[in-house]
């Protein structure tokens, strides 16, 4: 009985963690837009600031981005407003009265019947209806319910129909850099399919071993 219960465990399909309303952390392969105002102006005018004005950042291996002439910044680990506040005390001393915004973004790589795959860094508050938008729409093929998500070469799954509907961003999806999204073809059986089957056959044969046990009592 023991090894039909693990058996049948092994079979359950992993579902993404949902991210609860907790700030923006950022990773490794994260990024960020850095945005520098001036006296309520942008710097076109500072020679220094404006070389880092509108302009995107990654974050590398060792969870830092380099912010030219003045060196490294650790960013992994921080809040955004951790990384605004630490992005300002370098670039502060350079102009009178600055202000730093950072637009965090992540990486995501979607594949299959979508109208534009590929690789995309986009916020982590933008909804999942407005990333396949701009991945260019889905085909009359796509399978919504089939699509999954690989993570460190590990199969994922999320409830993308949900989140498609009701506007959910990626964040409060649970995606994270690096994640590559399928979107598989309506007639192809996917694996997320056979483990509904599995379960439902699983379910019946707990069931069944749960009343046969009583009756033998």
């Amino acid at each position: 009985m023991k090894r039909i219960v693990v058996l049948l465990l092994l079979l359950q399909p992993f579902f993404l963690s949902a991210a609860e309303e907790v700030p923006f952390v950022f990773k490794k392969a994260d990024g960020f837009k850095l945005l520098i105002y001036d006296n309520n102006m942008e710097v076109e005018r500072n020679r220094i600031l404006s070389a880092f004005h509108n302009v995107d950042f990654v974050i590398d291996g060792e969870g830092n981005i380099q912010l030219g002439a003045f060196g490294k910044i650790k960013i992994e680990g921080l809040t955004v407003d951790k990384a605004t506040k630490a992005v300002y005390e370098k670039l502060q001393p350079y102009g009178r009265d600055i202000m730093i915004v950072i637009i965090p973004t992540i990486r995501l790589i979607i594949r299959g019947e979508v109208g534009s795959p590929g690789m995309y860094r986009i916020s982590p508050n933008t909804s999942f209806w407005d990333f396949l938008s701009q991945a260019g729409g889905v085909t009359n093929s796509f399978a919504l319910e089939n699509m999954y998500v690989i993570r460190n070469g590990e199969i994922l799954y999320a409830n993308f129909m949900d989140a498609l509907y009701k506007g959910v961003s990626v964040q409060e999806l649970g995606l994270e850099s690096g994640d590559e999204i399928i979107a598989p073809r309506i007639n192809r059986l996917s694996f997320y399919t056979i483990i509904r089957y599995a379960n439902f056959i699983s379910s019946m044969i707990i069931l069944y071993i749960t009343i046969s046990n009583r009756n033998n009592k």
